[in-house]
């Protein structure tokens, strides 16, 4: 009894060892660890500050301007320029045009578009680390299975080797057992090297260095259910890729306003005093520019025309991303129904099939080449499970991508 007490003993003792060497991480970890980790994304951080930095110079006025002058320096006149002119004079421009203004909302316009391009580098971020994460579970059960098919060939292989020593089954069923063998075996090294580059993709995707112990935790049969869509919205409204293109439209207007504030003049404020002989007097003035000629009507029909032209972008961006939410919701529909209406009952039968077949030739009742058969059915039945699993997973990612709702 005690010798059994200190067996269980250290079997636990061994068990939480394993379990505190391995690191489980869900679908939800992975994406956080990469919003943290992505360089990226701070980069994309540094360049809102940068367009906030351009905003508040754009709202700064122009900088004062002091001049001193000097006139009639003949020496026959005035030796030391004691009977000289002297002027100390400062402007000082108005930006009366709206010029101020104008760079301030087109700087505005590129501060926000920076934060929805930060906010479209995250979601697209997002989206590949959650694809990343079930394609590499779907690499680990496939790994997993193969895994399974090669132990149960060895048994097979070791039995029949048995036999054939015995002189109960002819060498050419003994080659076909082994044939079979090394083939789930060979699959089987490919499956597991698949699931490795599947898990050093996944810790790509998260910035994170590759670790073995990584233990994904998703349940990968549960089927979940898409974000559902709050009322009143469409995918224009939800895609930053619509934010983006309607975002555009409002810094072309702004690129508009500017270009006719470009065309009107400015007033320039002049303040000063002139010294003649001792004698001190004021000076002031105001210096404008005429547009006769010059209006800036080339820039202004420019920025009309990019206007026409991000209406018309934004036009074909909700035609686009319509196109994309539905292919994604019926994409999504189509996967749920093969893996529930097909695969899911076909692989049930599959396993069923060879239980049967496993047992009825051990009974002798049946042949070696249909045992073979049923093996091969069940595993093909078992890789479209796993694919038609894989296949639903990635589609609830793009649906909730396509919704604008992968927050």
């Amino acid at each position: 009894m005690n010798r059994l007490l200190l067996s269980l003993f250290a079997g636990l003792l061994l068990f939480a060892r394993i379990c505190h060497g391995q690191t489980v991480l869900s679908a939800q970890d992975a994406v956080s660890y990469a919003l943290e980790h992505r360089p990226e994304l701070r980069a994309a951080s540094n360049r809102v500050t940068a367009s906030e930095r351009l905003r508040s110079q754009a709202g700064l006025i122009p900088n004062p301007r002091f001049l001193f002058r000097k006139e009639d320096l003949r020496t026959q006149t005035s030796p030391f320029g004691e009977n000289s002119q002297t002027y100390w004079e400062g402007e000082q421009r108005l930006e009366t045009s709206g010029r101020r203004g104008g760079r301030i909302a087109v700087a505005q316009q590129g501060t926000e578009e920076s934060r929805l391009q930060a906010d479209l580098a995250r979601r697209q971020i997002v989206l590949n680390v959650r694809e990343s994460y079930w394609k590499a579970k779907a690499a680990q059960s496939l790994a997993a299975l193969y895994s399974q098919d090669s132990d149960y060939f060895r048994q097979v292989i070791e039995f029949h080797e048995a036999r054939f020593r015995e002189g109960k089954i002819a060498e050419v069923d003994l080659l076909r057992v082994r044939l079979q063998g090394e083939q789930i075996r060979a699959a089987a090294a490919n499956a597991r090297l698949d699931s490795e580059k599947a898990l050093l993709m996944l810790a790509q995707e998260m910035n994170a260095a590759p670790n073995s112990s990584w233990v994904l935790s998703e349940d990968f049969e549960t089927l979940e259910d898409p974000k559902p869509v709050p009322g009143g919205t469409d995918a224009a409204s939800l895609r930053t890729e619509g934010q983006l293109a309607q975002q555009a439209i409002a810094t072309a207007e702004a690129q508009t306003r500017l270009a006719k504030a470009n065309g009107r003049p400015d007033l320039l404020f002049t303040g000063g005093y002139k010294r003649d002989v001792g004698i001190d007097t004021p000076i002031a003035g105001v210096q404008f520019d005429l547009p006769l000629f010059n209006r800036n009507q080339g820039a202004v029909a420019a920025a009309h025309a990019e206007e026409d032209a991000a209406r018309e972008t934004y036009q074909a961006t909700r035609n686009r991303l319509a196109a994309e939410l539905a292919l994604a919701q019926r994409e999504f529909e189509m996967r749920r129904e093969q893996y529930l209406q097909t695969f899911k009952p076909l692989r049930g039968q599959a396993i069923e099939i060879s239980n049967i077949s496993r047992a009825a030739y051990q009974a002798g009742g049946l042949d070696l080449l249909r045992l073979l058969d049923a093996e091969r059915a069940r595993v093909d039945a078992e890789l479209s499970y796993v694919r038609s699993l894989e296949g639903f997973h990635l589609s609830v990612a793009a649906l909730n991508y396509a919704e604008g709702l992968d927050q």
